[in-house]
């Protein structure tokens, strides 16, 4: 880790991209902390408000009042201010089961500090896009532990049997393969009930996308599992008698540990566009849960909201952000685990010679040149 860390820092895109992952996820497993209301506090004098954060003389939420109903117009009261602080007493949370009452930051006389802006309730955004990180971001991973955790199974029963158990198990992949994964997705998830409630919806839309994820990975682990068998170490492990599980499990399947990775790298973002997709259609989470798809499906209903209400847009923005920080991190890893990386730095150490050395013959060679003119 420390080597791949050495390397990630030469790759200055990627650098940021973990940097910003590592900070949302932070700030998710501390979202009532992070979060200066819950997700579902609103005002209701405070429909469509502006951000109305200030730095002049320090950070303050400046006072706004309605002039138009109709559109959610508002103008900004010249001197009217609330002085932001941090660590600030606010609504009572539950953190790790310990009952909490400090924020981040908000106002000390109780005025809402909208960060980002409120939504058509009065709710403030900012605070609803990290309550909806906890549902968006965590659904990545469990459904690609999940589904690489099949795709193993599956994978590397049918790359080492052979015979009867591949062909089944391939024919099973090449099925989920065959219709395309959002309508896959779509019929599985419409066939369920509607009136979950948004702890089954969550374990539902997970199940699903692990179902419809797993195939493709699966292919790819039965091909190397199939390869790799023939190795002098598998065999000896077959002549000890030690049995076919473990042979997978404890000697095959460490070979291949570097794809796995790069893999789960690259399906967390696919997930998490999945989950949004569901959500954003009416068919994944809904209130009083809250994730970015969800967000994104109650807040940008029409081009006339985007119009006038333009911070309505983030959660596509962060969703945006997020799928592309991890499509780089994965880059790198997949570079980091390519064999071949390793001479990348001795070819340019050897050309760096290899140019001064040119450079120091050329020189001789003027030098003895001039040597003979001047004889």
């Amino acid at each position: 880790m420390k080597e791949f860390f050495k390397y990630l820092r030469t790759r200055p895109i990627a650098y940021v991209s973990f940097i910003i992952l590592c900070i949302l996820y932070v700030i998710m497993i501390f979202a009532p902390f992070a979060a200066p209301y819950k997700a579902q506090t609103s005002f209701p004098d405070k429909t469509y408000h502006p951000a109305n954060i200030r730095f002049s003389g320090g950070i303050q939420a400046q006072e706004c009042r309605v002039i138009n109903s109709v559109g959610w117009k508002y103008a900004r009261v010249k001197g009217l201010y609330h002085k932001v602080r941090f660590f600030v007493k606010g609504e009572e949370y539950t953190f790790l089961g310990l009952k909490c009452d400090r924020h981040l930051f908000g106002t000390t006389d109780g005025y809402p500090v909208f960060l980002l802006g409120a939504d058509s309730l009065g709710r403030d955004l900012f605070s609803r896009i990290i309550y909806g990180s906890r549902i968006s971001l965590t659904i990545g991973f469990i459904a690609t532990a999940i589904s690489l955790v099949l795709a193993i199974l599956f994978g590397g029963l049918a790359g080492y049997y052979g015979g009867t158990t591949d062909w089944a198990i391939m024919r099973i992949c090449e099925f989920f393969m065959l219709i395309p994964g959002l309508y896959m997705i779509l019929f599985l998830r419409s066939i369920l009930s509607s009136s979950m409630d948004s702890g089954q919806s969550y374990m539902v839309i997970t199940v699903i996308l692990a179902l419809v994820g797993w195939p493709g990975s699966a292919r790819t682990i039965r091909g190397m599992v199939h390869s790799i068998k023939r190795e002098e170490f598998v065999l000896n492990a077959q002549l000890e008698g030690i049995p076919s599980v473990v042979i997978i499990f404890a000697h095959i399947i460490p070979q291949i540990s570097s794809l796995l990775i790069v893999s789960t790298a690259l399906s967390v973002p696919g997930f998490i566009m999945s989950e949004t997709t569901l959500s954003y259609l009416g068919l994944g989470i809904s209130d009083p849960a809250v994730s970015w798809g969800s967000l994104i499906n109650r807040d940008i209903s029409t081009l006339n909201n985007l119009q006038h209400y333009p911070w309505l847009l983030y959660p596509a923005l962060l969703l945006l952000i997020v799928t592309l920080a991890f499509n780089f991190v994965g880059d790198v890893l997949r570079d980091y685990y390519d064999p071949y990386h390793n001479m990348f730095p001795q070819f340019k150490l050897m050309k760096f010679f290899s140019r001064k050395k040119r450079a120091k013959n050329l020189e001789k060679a003027q030098n003895t040149a001039a040597a003979g003119d001047s004889e």
